[in-house]
């Protein structure tokens, strides 16, 4: 989708360019960035309910809205998002053309293949080879912005079929970030795939679904952290009573935190800066618990893996241990979260560009102005 001009963005509003006072749109397509302008009626705000101009969330967002991100948010920032979006994509595609063998024995025997019995291998290649075109030439097309419909469908596609394919449905750490990617998808979608037939209102409820789906992966950590809280093992020791108190309270901190945070997003009420600080957040977490390249070295022409690389606390089945893995599935484990996290981060830094959209409590959120381009 080519973005949006000086002067088609000028051309939109009710007053046409001639009331732009001095600026014209080749003064604006000049400076290289236009001014934010808000969606719908402006006092509609104003009789909505009580003033909240004065309130911390106000004034962070309208900072984020038009003093950082207005002044930073460019076609280059456009494609690096749009790649942290598609990394997990990329990185799956380059773990199954190195591991082709190895995975179509797990699909065949542990996935939805497996009542085919002798005949399951021979379907798990034939899926896994077509998950390998869909996610490699999807991504690359998606960031190139070439074919954005079918790159985006071919995404959505095997984002929906591989929890299927690799019997993964009751793993709801796997579904929940699936489900997250699928919503920064269909966000993304609303905007670089043009229909004018059914344009407003199609692009209206894509959006509404993409951020319903966005912030699944938290909701899951929150109940998540919530089940660990509750199920915490009492103790007689007064230092192990401290500590699991602490526990406690940082994880009712996090849980009040990504409650609070999925709801403001899913409901659309400062969803922009709320998505902004939930992505900034989930950056500086992978890249500190789960900073794989670390962990990986040349030795002796092979790769040594770090022998006190930490063990990531995974979702597994009941009947498989964290301690039975060896150090190379930990590292592919850190590998795995640390592209998840970049790509739901991703999800949600197209959020703060979009905004919540039509269906939205909040829906005169400002519009992201876009630089200029020829």
């Amino acid at each position: 989708m080519k973005p949006v001009t000086g002067t088609s963005y000028a051309s939109s509003g009710p007053n046409n360019g001639s009331n732009l006072g001095t600026d014209s749109s080749a003064d604006i397509e000049m400076q290289g960035l236009l001014k934010p302008m808000p969606i719908g009626d402006s006092t509609r705000h104003s009789r909505a309910g009580p003033k909240i101009n004065d309130s911390f969330f106000q004034r962070l967002d309208d900072k984020v809205n038009v003093k950082l991100l207005s002044r930073i948010w460019g076609p280059k920032l456009e494609t690096v998002v749009r790649l942290m979006l598609v990394s997990t994509f990329l990185d799956d595609s380059l773990r199954t053309a190195t591991n082709f063998t190895q995975l179509s024995k797990q699909v065949s025997e542990e996935g939805c293949l497996r009542w085919l019995s002798s005949s399951a291998i021979v379907f798990a290649s034939i899926f896994l080879f077509l998950g390998l075109l869909f996610q490699l030439i999807g991504s690359i097309l998606l960031v190139s912005l070439k074919y954005p419909d079918h790159a985006t469908r071919s995404l959505v596609i095997w984002s929906i079929l591989q929890p299927i394919l690799y019997g993964q449905l009751s793993n709801f750490e796997f579904v929940a970030e699936s489900l997250s990617l699928i919503g920064g998808l269909l966000m993304l979608r609303s905007h670089v795939v043009y229909d004018p037939e059914t344009e407003a209102v199609k692009q209206a409820r894509v959006k509404l679904v993409g951020r319903l789906l966005v912030p699944a992966m938290y909701v899951y950590y929150a109940g998540h952290f919530m089940f660990k809280a509750l199920t915490e093992e009492e103790t007689s020791s007064v230092s192990q009573y401290f500590a699991s108190l602490s526990l406690f309270v940082v994880n009712l901190l996090v849980i009040v935190g990504l409650v609070i945070g999925s709801s403001f997003v899913a409901a659309g009420l400062r969803s922009r800066v709320i998505a902004l600080l939930l992505a900034l957040i989930n950056i500086i977490y992978v890249f500190y618990n789960h900073p794989f390249f670390l962990y990986v070295s040349r030795k002796d022409g092979e790769w040594v893996y770090d022998d006190n690389m930490p063990i990531p606390a995974a979702s597994l089945p009941d009947d498989v241990s964290i301690f039975d893995f060896d150090l190379e599935q930990i590292y592919d484990l850190h590998r795995y979260y640390f592209f998840m996290g970049l790509s739901t981060s991703g999800a949600l830094l197209l959020l703060a560009q979009f905004g919540p959209g039509e269906y939205a409590v909040q829906e005169d959120e400002m519009i992201l102005p876009m630089r200029a381009q020829d």
